[in-house]
């Protein structure tokens, strides 16, 4: 399972469309642990944007703020 966070200031992003950054976190389940982290860099803002363009980069699940 791969969670996309959304990041600003090293943080949760209280605001999901204009944050800097995401924090892709792949997640063992079974396991309960987290088996890696990518922090990508955030597209520019187009409203609609963001759920597909996570889901290519492999997100099954967003957490938000």
């Amino acid at each position: 399972m791969k969670i996309a966070i959304p990041l600003a200031d090293g943080k949760l992003s209280l605001h999901f469309g204009h944050c800097e950054c995401f924090a892709l976190v792949d997640v063992d389940p079974a396991a309960k642990k987290i088996v890696q982290r990518q922090d990508i860099d955030a597209p520019p803002h187009q409203p609609g944007l963001l759920p597909p363009w996570l889901a290519k980069q492999g997100a099954t699940m967003i957490i938000a703020g």
